[in-house]
């Protein structure tokens, strides 16, 4: 069996472990103390394999432990070790980064906004970027495709643009509430942009009531998806970016 981690919380939350609570392949999550700190773990059996279901089992019992009142520091997923022991001693060597993570978070959520393209402008792209039936010998075949790369740059620049001018307009609405931020951008055949907020969690309804008040544009809208524990948040200063959980082994 392996120690499977999925978050770390305050000393003060020892006994606010759920009765009955399952973690990955229905193992039962218990406590594992470290100095000032506690460990949500479970024994996982080595060699499960990385699945949906496995990624939603670990979210779901790192929200539970958002769920307590505190605001716990997520592991990445798959941070297993092979022992309580090892687990224990990979968290004893980032102690300090850990502890001041853990209490630099306390009492903030993430709010996570998607940009994306309407309907509307995912009709209007579904578009070839080459005719479907082209021979390499058809004459003015490589200024063809010069001109479709210019196009398609054109296009990424435009959707770019669209997504600066909708981000720019949220940031403003929440600004006010916004302790750290965080965003990422995909711009392939479906592209969207996601911005991460830690903000407090008293300030929960008042973000939502102000992002509210703005109206998406005809071609692009956005998902307000939160509050959920700081995903995006937590890099121990080690290199990694920590935009998806805490990592403390590879």
């Amino acid at each position: 069996m392996s120690t499977h981690l999925y978050c770390v919380l305050p000393q003060a939350q020892r006994a606010s472990l759920p009765a009955g609570l399952d973690g990955i392949a229905g193992a039962r999550v218990r406590v594992l103390p470290v100095d000032g700190i506690i460990a949500w773990v479970s024994d996982v059996e080595r060699g499960v394999p990385i699945s949906i279901d496995g990624v939603k089992a670990h979210d779901a019992v790192v929200e539970a432990a958002l769920e307590t009142g505190s605001t716990p520091v997520p592991a990445r997923f798959g941070q297993r070790f092979e022992s309580d022991e090892a687990c224990r001693n990979a968290l004893v060597r980032q102690a300090p980064s850990v502890e001041s993570l853990l209490s630099t978070i306390q009492g903030f959520v993430e709010m996570t906004l998607i940009l994306t393209p309407s309907t509307k402008r995912m009709i209007r792209d579904l578009e070839p970027v080459l005719p479907e039936m082209v021979s390499a010998d058809e004459p003015g075949i490589g200024r063809k495709y010069l001109d479709t790369l210019r196009a398609r740059e054109a296009k990424t620049n435009e959707v770019r643009y669209a997504l600066d001018t909708l981000a720019e307009r949220l940031t403003e609405s929440v600004g006010g509430y916004v302790k750290e931020a965080a965003s990422q951008e995909n711009l392939s055949r479906s592209p969207f942009r996601t911005i991460s907020h830690l903000i407090s969690r008293e300030h929960v309804m008042a973000y939502q009531t102000a992002l509210r008040a703005v109206h998406p544009t005809s071609e692009f809208r956005f998902l307000v998806i939160g509050p959920r524990a700081p995903y995006s948040f937590c890099s121990l200063g080690t290199g990694d970016s920590g935009s998806h959980g805490m990592k403390l082994a590879d």
